[in-house]
């Protein structure tokens, strides 16, 4: 009898310590979407049943890098750590094809407190990926296989076209300048339009993302330029063209990163590709990240925003197909996810994919994203133009 008491007294303790403890799921992916994701998990009644606590790594909110929501999921009970590392489109799509793990905030670090830096030591777990955030869908990703059986689109993320302050003082991009600048050294006359017969002394170059982000699939696709092409892109230092250029299919594995690093002005900068003086970037970015290049934030002169094929970017123009440099955000979950297996992660799955649709406080206001409800045109990825409905 005195050894089924005690046997009852462990059972119940281990039943009490297991409701208490909280489940965890983790997501990873779009750069570009994280804040709407961000909004839309602390506004009640969309992912969370009430607000829930937030705790950050980056100093930005809605722009870190690591971010964790602590509360009760709706349609659910007890409590649940969304904890997210927004690592790109591409490389969320195949954490959760492959079932990779990331780095994510620690449980025992989730203290309500946005932090500088980055979680490190006991503030940081490793962990398989559940979910993920993508800018296209797989069928347009690096990784296609396994298929994912459990994916919804649940809006468009938008993006747009900066230049830096440079040698070229344009206001529009086209297809066909993209695609050349993409190529490596492309002549400022390219972009001026002026063939004077003179030897072309200052080149345009390409500052983007490496092969994790969907900003970056999304700007090649939609040029005309290939998702899957090798490209010529130059990164930034402080303005300056760090070397040597043109290797291994390069980029910034960030979008706040890349946003930084065109607010300098180069005309009286070296450049290291033909020895002159003088240059000039065009880059992508998504929403919120070209927010950061516009403000000048990082090198303190302001990059410009430009429009693209003579479309100038509005919430109007990317509704009625106009303005095509958009994408369809994509929420995937890892094929092992389900109701059984991972209850917080299934759910959380639903939530999302389930009420972000109607939920413009999360979109519009922001400009980064855009209700598919309010959308005029479709389209299946970044190789096709818009259809009407």
């Amino acid at each position: 009898m005195k050894i089924n008491k005690v046997m009852l007294a462990a059972v119940l303790g281990l039943g009490v310590a297991t409701v208490s403890q909280a489940a965890d799921v983790f997501i990873s992916g779009s750069t570009a979407m994280r804040s709407t994701i961000y909004n839309a998990m602390l506004t009640p009644g969309c992912v969370f049943s009430s607000a829930p606590t937030f705790t950050g790594y980056g100093g930005s909110g809605s722009g870190d890098t690591y971010m964790g929501f602590t509360g009760t999921l709706v349609g659910g009970s007890g409590t649940v750590n969304v904890l997210c590392f927004w690592s790109g489109s591409e490389a969320g799509i195949k954490d959760v094809a492959a079932g990779q793990s990331e780095t994510f905030i620690a449980d025992g670090a989730l203290n309500g407190v946005d932090n500088a830096g980055t979680p490190t030591g006991a503030n940081a777990q490793t962990a398989v990926v559940n979910l993920c955030m993508a800018d296209n869908a797989q069928q347009f990703s690096r990784t296609t296989t396994p298929v994912l059986t459990q994916g919804a689109e649940v809006g468009i993320v938008t993006f747009k076209w900066l230049r830096n302050q440079g040698n070229w003082t344009g206001s529009d991009v086209t297809d066909s300048q993209i695609q050349q600048a993409l190529g490596g050294a492309c002549p400022i006359e390219v972009f001026t339009g002026v063939n004077d017969g003179s030897a072309d002394t200052n080149y345009v170059y390409v500052a983007g993302r490496d092969t994790s982000s969907g900003t970056r699939a999304n700007a090649l696709g939609d040029s005309g330029f290939g998702i899957l092409q090798p490209v010529n892109q130059v990164i930034l230092s402080s303005g300056a063209i760090q070397g040597p250029p043109f290797t291994s299919n390069s980029g910034q594995s960030s979008g706040g990163t890349l946003a930084k690093s065109i607010t300098y002005n180069t005309v009286s900068t070296a450049d290291p590709v033909n020895g002159v003086t003088g240059f000039s970037i065009i880059a992508y970015l998504g929403f919120s990240d070209a927010a950061t290049a516009l403000a000048g934030t990082g090198g303190g002169v302001a990059a410009t925003e430009l429009t693209y094929d003579g479309v100038a970017f509005s919430v109007g123009n990317i509704e009625n197909g106009t303005y095509t440099f958009w994408g369809n955000e994509y929420c995937y979950a890892a094929n092992g996810v389900n109701s059984s297996s991972n209850p917080a992660a299934q759910l959380t799955f639903t939530d999302l994919t389930s009420n972000i649709h109607g939920l413009d406080t999360a979109f519009a206001p922001f400009g980064a994203a855009i209700p598919l409800d309010q959308m005029q045109c479709s389209r299946s990825g970044p190789l096709g133009g818009p259809s009407h409905f």
